[in-house]
Parts: structure tokens; C-alpha cells; sequence
């Protein structure tokens, strides 16, 4: 009788959650470099092919906010601001580090968003995505418009503001899901955990 006892007493009680361990040291940083390195190679080899009016998804800003929810605003703005500088390197845009200190603001301010609760889900990742998509555009179109560019502003918003980020939602949740798949669960990175 005492066993049966003991075991309805093991199943009624609360389980408890085993702790976290700490996260060593890379925390998946070369998984990190590896996924901007596909995407970057994607964004330049493929996605023109993707057009809408004029807007061609943006899978670097999808890949930038996806790492800064899931490791924080200093891995966040390192691989936003290397995967720009290589797509501006490899294209012909004739704006050198525009691009760059874009996607460098995308990913630290979207990594701030990587301690809170939402950040493990897929909603709050997916609105910064098109915060993100919508913030670069506009940032180039503006800059672009500053160089003295024969298009006019309602013509920049509407044949490529607007569809470069609705296709940059569309293309996104693939591309969170592989990041959430090959990085685990948010973790804010910082300095000192990246020594060797």
C-alpha cells in the first residue's frame, strides 16, 4: 500500500523544471556566420529574379533581425553591418556602407528585443522583420532621393518600398525558423562571452 502511495504522490506532485545550463562560450557564432554567408549568396544570386514592380525581397534584413532577437544587439548589429558591406561589395549599387549602417541599426535595435518573453515566439520576431524591411527601404530610398535620384518619392514608396517589404514578409518565416532551428533559444551575447 505504501508504494502505491508514494508513486500517486510522485505523479500529483508539481515536476520541476531542470535549470538552464549556461550557454558556452560562441554561443553558435559560426552557425551565425554560416547562415549570413547563404543568405548574402542568396540575396544577390536569386532574389532579383523575385520581383514585384520593382521591390526584390530583402532576405538579409529576415536573417539580421532573426539573429538579434535570438542573440542580442551585439551579434545583432556585427552581422548586420557584415552582411551589408558584402552585398554592397558584390553589387553594383555605387553606395558603399549605406547599406551596412542600415542593417547595423536594424540589428542592434531589434536586438534589444531578445531578453523579453515574446522573443520566443514567432509573432513579435515577424513584426520586426517588416519594422526592419520598411526601415531599410526607406533609409535607402531617402538616401537615394539625397543624391539626386530622377524618381520621385511616390513612385520610390509604391513600386519599391511597398513590395520589397511585402515580400520580405512573405520570405521571412523560412528564414526564422531555420535561424530559431540552428541557434536554440534567445540568448543576449555579450563581450565576455566571446572569448575563446
Amino acid at each position: 500500500m505504501s508504494t502505491r502511495s508514494a508513486l500517486r504522490r510522485a505523479a500529483a506532485a508539481p515536476r520541476r523544471r531542470e535549470p538552464r545550463a549556461l550557454p558556452q562560450r560562441g554561443v553558435g557564432l559560426k552557425r551565425v556566420a554560416l547562415m549570413a554567408i547563404v543568405v548574402v549568396i542568396l540575396q544577390i544570386t536569386v532574389m532579383p529574379y523575385i520581383t514585384v514592380a520593382d521591390g526584390i525581397p530583402d532576405l538579409v534584413v529576415a536573417l539580421v533581425v532573426s539573429v538579434a532577437v535570438l542573440r542580442g544587439p551585439l551579434v545583432g548589429a556585427v552581422t548586420g553591418f557584415a552582411c551589408g558591406f558584402i552585398v554592397e561589395l558584390t553589387t553594383p549599387i555605387g553606395t558603399l556602407g549605406v547599406l551596412a549602417l542600415l542593417y547595423l541599426a536594424v540589428g542592434f535595435w531589434c536586438g534589444r528585443f531578445a531578453d523579453r518573453p515574446e522573443a520566443s515566439t514567432i509573432g513579435l520576431p515577424l513584426v520586426l522583420i517588416v519594422a526592419g524591411a520598411a526601415f531599410v527601404q526607406v533609409g535607402y530610398a531617402l538616401f537615394q532621393l539625397l543624391l539626386g535620384t530622377e524618381m520621385t518619392a511616390s513612385v520610390i514608396a509604391l513600386r519599391i518600398v511597398v513590395p520589397t517589404v511585402a515580400l520580405s514578409a512573405l520570405l521571412a518565416p523560412p528564414v526564422l525558423l531555420v535561424a530559431r532551428r540552428l541557434l536554440g533559444a534567445p540568448i543576449v551575447v555579450e563581450p565576455g562571452m566571446l572569448d575563446a
